[in-house]
């Protein structure tokens, strides 16, 4: 009995650190980015609005992939998916590491995004057919710590690559983790998804119009689509303002990015706590006071003379915590909107984040980068927006009954 229980936990720590790695690639391909874009623009000699279309565009296509391959993984299963996703993720990563254009450099990294993206959606699909709503909660919470984890290390590593071997390499080890994951998926992830017809096509569209008649699920939406628009648009302008505006290089963009996750990590382990405490509704609003907040004092700061690569961080690493604490509560509610077809509102969601995302990257190439000023700015922008979507819509929520599922 001891071995056959020593057997059984084994599998699932090896099935837990497996479904934590192929969803960390995505988060890990996305963060390693930032950092050697001012070094594949200095490469093809363009300027930073053009290079910006590596992240603004593979958000697009990450939007895309997430509506996709949870419902074809239905229809043809979780293994073939995730083994396809992760073959796309490691063919699109070592096309970009030697494409001789930008053009190639950004089809390889759509390619990229696009296969890394199966590693979230389909590992959440294992996890709830292996164990089921409630236990299901508990291993979804364990893979989703390594989506802290690994956008902390990945700008390190990024960093630290671009400077010793240029953007190329942070690309070649994108394909080499991949690649490494194909084999895993090849040995060790059974076959998970119910045997019971799936849905049709038409009847899966017709679940996301459902969830859009909604209110409370667009109120909720909102937020969170801000929340990562305001973290994207620091993605996208902070790399080239560390070193245009304060002489900074990849590698110092790195190690000061580590702050930033540690926060978001410490604040989304109590954000249980506070909402149990707070309510889902005022933790939302108290995450964006310590966000607008911050950051409009660091407005203030810039604007009396302080001129240190503090009063970019500063502000950023306060949108961590204050995102920590809101986000989950958003996307409970999000989800929670429309219970019936939670697997619908889930995708939708994630759908609206990373197209909400891809237009902050890209409206960040074009911000002044020699001075924090306009980044700080754009970002309380971003936060004042989703804070006031939430509010209105909220109170439409509020008076409208809500549909039937």
């Amino acid at each position: 009995m001891p071995r056959q229980l020593t057997r059984q936990l084994t599998r699932h720590v090896t099935l837990v650190a497996l479904l934590a790695a192929v969803t960390a690639i995505g988060p890990f391909a996305l963060q390693a980015l930032s950092p050697a874009l001012p070094a594949l623009a200095g490469e093809f000699r363009v300027p930073a609005a053009s290079a910006q279309l590596m992240l603004s565009l593979s958000l697009v296509a990450t939007a895309f992939a997430t509506l996709v391959w949870g419902p074809v993984s239905d229809r043809l299963g979780r293994r073939p998916m995730m083994l396809a996703g992760m073959v796309l993720a490691a063919l699109g990563s070592l096309l970009a590491a030697v494409a001789p254009a930008l053009w190639l450099a950004i089809l390889a990294r759509l390619l990229q995004a696009a296969g890394a993206a199966a590693g979230a959606v389909l590992a959440r699909a294992v996890a709830q057919d292996l164990y089921g709503r409630e236990r299901a909660a508990g291993v979804i919470g364990q893979i989703s710590a390594v989506m802290v984890l690994a956008p902390m290390l990945a700008p390190v590593l990024s960093g630290l690559i671009v400077e010793l071997a240029g953007w190329r390499g942070v690309f070649a080890l994108s394909g080499l983790i991949a690649a490494v994951l194909v084999g895993w998926c090849w040995a060790a992830l059974p076959e998970t998804a119910p045997r019971a017809p799936a849905e049709v096509p038409l009847a899966t569209l017709r679940g996301f119009a459902e969830v859009a008649r909604v209110r409370a699920f667009w109120s909720h939406a909102c937020f969170g689509a801000s929340a990562l628009a305001t973290f994207l648009f620091f993605v996208g302008a902070a790399p080239y303002v560390m070193q245009e505006a304060f002489g900074l290089g990849p590698a110092a963009y790195g190690v000061a990015f580590i702050p930033l996750a540690a926060a978001y990590m410490l604040s989304s382990t109590v954000c249980g706590r506070v909402t149990a405490r707070l309510g889902p509704r005022r933790t939302i609003l108290l995450g964006s006071a310590l966000t607008i907040g911050a950051m409009s004092a660091g407005l203030v700061a810039m604007a009396l003379g302080f001129d240190n690569p503090l009063g970019l961080m500063v502000p950023a690493m306060f949108h961590s915590v204050g995102a920590g604490l809101a986000v989950p509560n958003a996307v409970a509610g999000a989800v929670g909107a429309a219970p019936a077809r939670a697997g619908a509102a889930s995708g939708l969601f994630g759908f609206l984040q990373f197209m909400a995302g891809a237009v902050a990257a890209q409206i960040a190439g074009f911000v002044p980068h020699g001075v924090a000023a306009p980044t700080v700015a754009g970002m309380t922008v971003f936060s004042v927006l989703g804070l006031a979507g939430f509010l209105a819509l909220e109170g439409k929520a509020r008076s409208a009954p809500l549909p039937h599922a």
